[in-house]
């Protein structure tokens, strides 16, 4: 039963994760619960008492990120857990970059989005990992040279 605790723990964080990177805008009417799949239910039973209290873009977004995790493999689960654990553990000042990261992404139009998911798709598994090892391993000093080269480069001014 232990590993279904951590499902419970990790399976709301990785479906915040995930409905950080939803591309669909909520609508405001919200879901009831008796609305939501019971594949959704199953996924969000530990929110079921304060469903109805959250806001209606929270809810759906829950529920996209409950729907699309019902839908994911086993390795694409995993994926997803340790990406979880590993945002959990960056500094608050980190995470902000993060979620930075992720509304500049989501603020590129379509097909600049899935340029660069193809590039990184192409990348050889070891390309991946260096880049990797050097995002954790850079100074606070190193990204901010590299995100005013990327400014530079496509054109920005300073955000």
């Amino acid at each position: 039963m232990k590993q279904h605790t951590f499902m419970g723990r990790g399976l709301t964080g990785a479906l915040l994760v995930l409905a950080l990177l939803s591309p669909f805008a909520a609508h405001a009417a919200g879901i009831a619960w008796e609305e939501l799949s019971p594949q959704q239910q199953e996924i969000l039973a530990g929110m079921k008492d304060r469903w109805a209290d959250l806001p209606a873009e929270r809810q759906e977004k829950l529920g996209r990120g409950a729907a699309k995790w019902a839908s994911m493999s086993p390795e694409q689960k995993e994926h997803a857990r340790e990406n979880l654990s590993r945002y959990q553990k960056l500094s608050p000042e980190d995470k902000s970059l993060v979620r930075e990261r992720i509304r500049r992404f989501r603020d590129l139009p379509p097909e600049e989005r899935r340029e660069l998911r193809e590039r990184w798709r192409n990348l050889p598994p070891e390309q991946k990992e260096r880049f990797r090892e050097r995002m954790r391993n850079a100074s606070p000093e190193q990204r901010e040279r590299w995100k005013e080269r990327r400014m530079r480069r496509h054109g920005h001014d300073e955000e």
